[in-house]
């Protein structure tokens, strides 16, 4: 997931609208301006971004949070962003939630036109909330020809999204309530129907601190898995900012 050399953006763009997706997941859309139908054309749905979010208390103030582009929709003039409703605990949570057509947000990026994830015949992706628009964009960028057993970790069974792919998906959802109370994420993998040492397949997994870190340590220790054919990615920790987590978090 190399991504040097690449052209950064910055803008701030405008919204156009909002919407629930679920119960815990508010989908906002940014109408883009002809320079920022320049700036996003070669950048892929599904990477990363730096939302510069203000502070409820000092709009001065701003702190830096990484999201997923869900979607970069160039023929409609829009650029699509999920946020996890959590309270207004978070400041990105609290900003989409509050948030209104024509408000501003500064965003962030790098240009890149690169697969999200390589091309193989299988893939096992693994994440919670936070994850669900990085792998419903894996999903849409998979070839018919393809693979993929999916699980999800979700409040309950109405924050079900519905998966669309080309690739044959079996998805399972897994609910848990309180997520920073625990999560048995982990143990569903571990039991999952997936040929774990099979290295000619592709596992991604996003989710809480403490499930990545199990989580790699059984692919790489148990299963010889390396960074060509597994990806392992804390998106959150119970009890830190993402500030705090950047120094702890170690991709592979």
């Amino acid at each position: 997931m190399n991504q040097t050399n690449t052209k950064k953006i910055r803008s701030v763009f405008r919204v156009g609208r909002k919407e629930y997706l679920t119960p815990h997941l508010i989908r906002v859309i940014f109408d883009l301006t002809d320079e920022q139908l320049g700036l996003l054309a070669e950048v892929s749905s599904g990477s990363n971004n730096k939302l510069f979010v203000p502070l409820q208390h000092n709009a001065q103030e701003v702190v830096v949070r990484t999201y997923t582009n869900r979607k970069i929709d160039l023929s409609n003039r829009e650029l699509h962003i999920d946020f996890v409703v959590h309270g207004d605990s978070g400041p990105a949570s609290a900003w989409a939630i509050k948030a209104e057509k024509g408000d501003q947000l500064e965003i962030g990026m790098k240009e890149s036109k690169r697969k999200l994830v390589p091309q193989v015949d299988c893939y096992l992706l693994v994440g919670d909330t936070t994850a669900l628009p990085v792998i419903a964009a894996i999903l849409e960028e998979l070839p018919a020809t393809a693979r993929a057993k999916v699980i999800i970790e979700i409040p309950a069974k109405e924050d079900e999204l519905v998966l669309s792919s080309a690739c044959s998906a079996l998805i399972q959802w897994c609910y848990n309530q309180t997520p920073e109370q625990g999560s048995n994420l982990a143990e569903y993998v571990k039991k999952a129907d997936f040929r774990a040492d099979d290295q000619t397949s592709y596992i991604f997994i996003a989710a809480e601190y403490a499930i990545v870190k199990e989580l790699r340590h059984y692919f790489r220790e148990e299963k010889g898995r390396t960074s060509q054919d597994l990806y392992a990615c804390a998106y959150w920790r119970v009890g830190h900012a993402e500030s705090e987590l950047m120094n702890l978090n170690e991709p592979i």
